[in-house]
């Protein structure tokens, strides 16, 4: 797998970033979309990645810690080319962001992206080490809007609206630790219905939520129908997480 290709495995590539939409329709305002938080400290989800003709790429591993009070949500994805590790520090009422990282390490280098937020600015520094070149090192800054939330919390983050049929809401998107550059970007979800699916865990009822992107592009995320509301299996149209075990400490 490519860089680019391991970004959008991570579910959080150029696709969620552009200023999503639901077609024909005017925008919605953007708003804070936090409800109630529902998953328990400790939580490890693990994920097979799989391509569109269901070949397997690699694994993923989603977590949420607790640190001086907040919530570290993590994630881990590994192929034979790469190991990606990020996380982002978060307010544990609003989830809104404190600071974030992503290190990703290829067979030639390794790429580092540190955010930290303060006053309504976030300040990226990237870090990129190649075999048998100099270091490159960059800082980027940028406002936050009212809104806004980390992309690299985009998985744990929908699983806090409201799950009813219909339901739209609209938020912004700092794309920092997964782009490692400055992008703000509005993204609108809709939950559609109640279904069925089915992954190697086992079979559940699920909420199907849809993200839709300028150009026609969607992609979908199912969250399971009960007070935890895991994540059970993720279609960016290119790659498909399903779930395959849970573990609570």
């Amino acid at each position: 797998m490519t860089r680019p290709g391991l970004l959008l495995a991570l579910g959080l590539g150029s696709v969620l970033l552009a200023a999503c939409y639901l077609a024909d329709e005017e925008p919605l305002p953007t708003q804070d979309i936090v409800t109630s938080i529902p998953w328990t400290v400790g939580e490890e989800t693990s994920y097979t990645i799989l391509d569109n003709d269901d070949e397997v790429l690699g694994t993923g591993v989603l977590r949420i810690d607790q640190e001086d009070g907040q919530f570290r949500l993590s994630q881990h994805y590994q192929n034979p080319d790469f190991d990606d590790r990020s996380s982002v520090l978060v307010d544990p009422e609003t989830l809104k962001p404190v600071e974030g990282e992503r290190v990703i390490t290829g067979e030639h280098g390794v790429l580092r992206i540190e955010v930290h937020y303060s006053d309504g600015v976030a300040e990226i520094e990237r870090i990129a080490t190649e075999e048998g070149k100099d270091e490159e090192r960059r800082i980027d800054r940028l406002d936050v809007p009212e809104h806004a939330y980390d992309t690299g919390a985009s998985l744990f983050l929908w699983r806090t609206i409201p799950m009813q049929v219909d339901y739209r809401v609209a938020y912004r998107s700092m794309a920092m630790a997964v782009v490692g550059k400055s992008q703000e970007n509005r993204v609108t979800l809709r939950v559609l219905r109640q279904e069925m699916v089915e992954v190697p865990a086992g079979t559940f009822d699920a909420w199907r939520v849809e993200i839709r992107a300028p150009g026609g592009v969607k992609q979908t995320a199912w969250y399971a129908a009960d007070s935890a509301r895991r994540l059970l299996k993720y279609d960016n149209g290119q790659n498909t997480f399903v779930l395959e075990s849970v573990k609570e400490e």
